[in-house]
């Protein structure tokens, strides 16, 4: 199981040059501590001046000291102002834990938002399920804004004999022709082969 070092390494990488991060003996609010192994990472959009900060809670613990971790974050919620209180997030790792006990806590968003980390998950997949979650592809912001184009990378990804037709499908499929009309246009454009595959 990810460690809370190794989760809080993978977020600073994960973060460089999408957010700045804010070096914990600068921070001006004087947050309240835990008595289990625990840190806080504030982010903040970089680029953006003014972009407001995002919290995130990391905590250690056993699965029967939840209460403390719940106490955490309604006493950080308290001294943060607003609106950053709607940005406070909690990573929790939690040895042993079921998938059963790891939804439920995660479906509870008393005081923040709360992602646990599974017993056999990688850095990168747990921050895939958070906001963190990597630009795929990327820092390919045409691709990111463009749901047509991510679709199609990802049919090619899978079938890779879709490449020599994936442009002449995006044109078509950006016609004003209705459904029928497409799918036929789409059908004739591949051979017998590709059909039977």
């Amino acid at each position: 199981m990810l460690t809370l070092q190794q989760v809080a390494s993978a977020i600073i990488q994960r973060v460089e040059g999408r957010y700045d991060v804010c070096p914990r003996n600068v921070t001006e609010l004087m947050l309240p501590e835990v008595d289990y192994e625990s840190d806080v990472i504030r982010l903040k959009r970089s680029h953006i001046e003014k972009a407001g900060w995002r919290t995130i809670l990391l905590i250690e613990l056993p699965l029967t000291a939840l209460q403390a971790a719940n106490q955490w974050a309604a006493d950080v919620r308290d001294v943060l102002p607003e609106p950053e209180t709607a940005d406070l997030y909690m990573f929790l790792m939690i040895s042993g834990i079921a998938k059963d006990d790891a939804a439920r806590i995660e479906t509870d968003d008393r005081f923040c938002r709360k992602v646990v980390v599974r017993e056999s998950e990688a850095a990168g997949d747990f921050l895939n399920r958070t906001f963190l979650a990597a630009l795929d592809p990327a820092g390919d912001v045409e691709t990111l804004s463009d749901p047509l184009v991510s679709a199609l990378s990802a049919l090619t990804k899978a079938h890779p004999w879709s490449a020599p037709h994936i442009a002449a499908w995006k044109a078509e499929l950006l016609t004003n022709q209705n459904g029928a009309d497409v799918v036929r246009v789409l059908t004739d454009s591949l051979s017998e082969d590709e059909v039977q595959s």
